[in-house]
């Protein structure tokens, strides 16, 4: 009898569960079709909540199969992977030097998310 891996839960998740639909500093995208499963999650003007992005993304980093950091002029960038069905996923987090500005995303195959 085979075993069937489960879907995977990120921390990174709870900007999408819907609590912040009404915020006025946030515009959140979802596209899903038979082959990519993306969501985005662009925050623009709340060094509240990029600061809570960063800290919630550590937590999933702790557990990626890779981590890569870059910081420069133009801000930080990470990513982090992970695999999951035998698929490949990506979050990733590009912020910008300000610290009030930044964009989250998920992403991989849509069956990574089964």
């Amino acid at each position: 009898m085979g075993a069937f891996a489960k879907s995977p839960h990120f921390s990174v998740e709870e900007f999408f569960d819907g609590r912040y639909n009404k915020e006025k500093t946030v515009r959140i995208s979802i596209s899903r079709d038979n082959e990519i499963y993306y969501r985005g999650f662009q925050v623009t003007g709340n060094s509240a909540l990029v600061k809570k992005i960063s800290e919630v993304i550590a937590k999933d980093a702790t557990l990626a199969k890779r981590y890569t950091e870059q910081t420069g002029a133009g801000g930080k960038s990470i990513l982090i992977v992970f695999t999951n069905n035998g698929e490949t996923i990506y979050i990733g987090l590009q912020q910008d030097p300000t610290e009030k500005n930044a964009y989250l995303f998920i992403k991989g195959p849509t069956n990574a998310f089964k």
